[in-house]
């Protein structure tokens, strides 16, 4: 299985973070012209360049037993035997998520003081079908949708 789902981009974070940039780069280019010019270049990349690679680039790919996340530099690696939890929710706490609507993995990862333990973590993602993500990670059945629309949420074991 190999299936590439992109994450849901809201149109306020959209122009937040383009607006910052702006911002972002006068700032840089008025450094750049009282000489500071490394401080500048570090300012953009570091202000500008890394947010914008993030929003561009956050995806969330499913290949046959592994969920890979992605967000610009910064990437996860989940099997998928160790998801225990998928939850909807909303919320603003920083995450591979461009939107508020956003589902909570809780996973099982690492090891611990003894042999073989485990550690248990939680990241938000938002995929842009939250339904289509769901039964592509096996998590749910198609036939558990409600039965309203058939396609806004399904009920999770």
């Amino acid at each position: 299985m190999d299936k590439l789902h992109h994450s849901k981009l809201d149109n306020w974070l959209l122009m937040a973070i383009v607006t910052s940039a702006l911002l972002v780069l006068l700032a840089a280019t008025l450094l750049a012209l009282s000489g500071l010019v490394l401080i500048a270049l570090l300012v953009f990349i570091l202000g500008a360049v890394v947010p914008m690679w993030v929003v561009m680039a956050t995806r969330y790919h499913i290949i046959d037993d592994e969920l890979r996340i992605r967000a610009g530099p910064f990437r996860w690696r989940i099997k998928l035997d160790d998801i225990e939890d998928l939850t909807p929710c909303h919320n603003s706490v920083l995450a591979p998520a461009m939107s508020a609507q956003r589902l909570k993995l809780v996973y099982m990862a690492g090891k611990g003081h003894k042999a073989g333990a485990k550690t248990r973590f939680q990241l938000y993602i938002s995929p842009e079908d939250r339904y289509q993500f769901i039964v592509d990670l096996g998590i749910a059945d198609p036939q558990d949708a409600d039965e309203d629309d058939g396609h806004s949420e399904v009920r999770l074991p």
